[in-house]
């Protein structure tokens, strides 16, 4: 049972009202049903006093907009729409201990599947009226990009932007990512580097190979770098980005660590049929995969590999990342985790 007008934190309840709170909406974000955005306002209206509305237009920076509110001293931002713009508005909420509630209203919402928020408004209303709080890990790549879900470097990253033309209904792109991934060679030498031995930081094998004791007998035990050939490489915050597609099977948003994926030895057949499970939004099959976990990740290649985060293109290598534990504060369910 939910008692209005009272937030439980563990065990600490405090008001709601007298509280800031901003709903950032974006009509372009997946339906266009202005049903579900009413619905959001009105419960809002309800439960705090002073509510600032801003509807995300073309050329609108939501993350300058977004560090606005925060220095005019909001308590909560509400954010009605899809990845891209929780995107923008959490940027400028990392390490302000200001909340972040997300209305998943997009096609695809992966930071909402990553905290099992629901899909109904009215079950996100009640939790943001119940304000039960998480603080979840963020990444950032070279002390400048932050990013929420995941980042990747190699052909995913060129094939990424494709992607999105294909979402946004440019079906004719499916040809050119094709013909991407047929010319496609997977990279020699690219260079990982980690906070840990090698040793420690390997994690698991999905390709069926070989036992993992019996990998981690390649890595000797002092090394902190290690040398390989793959298609791509995915530092995955949470498990879902893209499509939702599980790129990094078992990654959780507050652990302090990335799950890093090197995705190797891909025929040309299993590159186009990641590509196709990306432009159907379908999860994406186990590949040949191996798993590494770190706090800290420095990626170099003799030949320049592109990068994204959250999808977004940022350059190219060499690149680094970088874990900030608990930056990120978010209305949630509070998580329940396997054994």
């Amino acid at each position: 049972m939910l008692l209005s007008g009272t937030r439980y934190t563990g065990f600490e309840m405090e008001p709601v009202h007298d509280r800031k709170v901003a709903l950032i909406q974006n009509p372009a974000s997946g339906a266009t049903d202005p049903g579900p955005r009413k619905r959001v306002r009105e419960r809002l209206e309800g439960i705090c006093d002073s509510l600032t509305e801003i509807t995300v237009e073309p050329g609108l920076n939501i993350a300058e907009q977004t560090a606005n509110l925060v220095r005019d001293g909001i308590d909560l931002v509400v954010v009605a729409a899809g990845d891209s713009t929780v995107h923008e508005a959490a940027s400028s909420l990392v390490g302000t201990g200001k909340s972040l509630a997300i209305v998943p209203l997009g096609t695809f919402n992966n930071l909402a599947l990553s905290l099992n928020l629901p899909r109904e408004v009215g079950a996100i209303c009640d939790l943001i009226e119940v304000g039960h709080t998480r603080e979840v890990d963020v990444g950032i790549a070279d002390e400048h990009h932050h990013f929420f879900e995941a980042a990747g470097v190699g052909v995913d990253a060129e094939l990424f932007p494709i992607g999105e033309e294909v979402k946004s209904g440019r079906f004719g792109s499916i040809a050119r990512a094709i013909r991407l991934a047929v010319h496609y060679r997977q990279k020699s030498g690219v260079e990982l580097e980690f906070d840990r031995p090698v040793f420690e930081a390997y994690h698991c094998s999905f390709s069926g190979q070989a036992p993992l004791r019996r990998r981690r007998r390649r890595f000797q035990r002092s090394r902190t770098r290690i040398k390989l050939r793959c298609s791509f490489v995915a530092i995955g915050n949470g498990p879902y980005y893209g499509s939702n597609f599980n790129v990094c099977p078992g990654a959780i948003l507050d652990d302090g660590l990335f799950s890093i994926g090197v995705y190797r030895d891909f025929s040309k057949l299993e590159l186009i049929r990641h590509f196709l499970s990306i432009s159907r939004g379908q999860r994406l099959y186990n590949p040949k995969m191996e798993m590494f976990e770190s706090e800290t990740l420095r990626i170099s290649s003799p030949n320049r590999m592109y990068v994204h985060v959250d999808g977004r293109p940022i350059g190219t290598t060499p690149v680094w990342f970088r874990i900030l534990p608990r930056a990120l504060k978010v209305i949630a369910p509070a998580e329940v985790r396997s054994e």
